[in-house]
């Protein structure tokens, strides 16, 4: 069976996930980030949370990638 391709980059997805490790790292870091933006703000969505961060200059390119692969759900 070939390997499913990560649905951020050309590499191969982890098992269990459509992203690779670089990208599921970077998901995983944006949920732990979430949560904490939700008690910051007192509340944001996860759709105005991924449009801050494409505002922020500071946000890395995987981020970047993950919130364009999310976007296309």
């Amino acid at each position: 069976m070939t390997p499913q391709k990560c649905a951020a980059c050309h590499r191969n997805a982890l098992p269990d996930t459509k992203y690779c490790l670089h990208h599921k790292q970077a998901l995983d870091s944006m949920t732990n980030h979430y949560r904490a933006w939700v008690d910051a703000y007192g509340g944001i969505s996860w759709r105005e949370f991924l449009n801050k961060l494409l505002k922020m200059q500071e946000t890395g390119s995987w981020i970047r990638e993950v919130i364009e692969a999310e976007s296309k759900k």
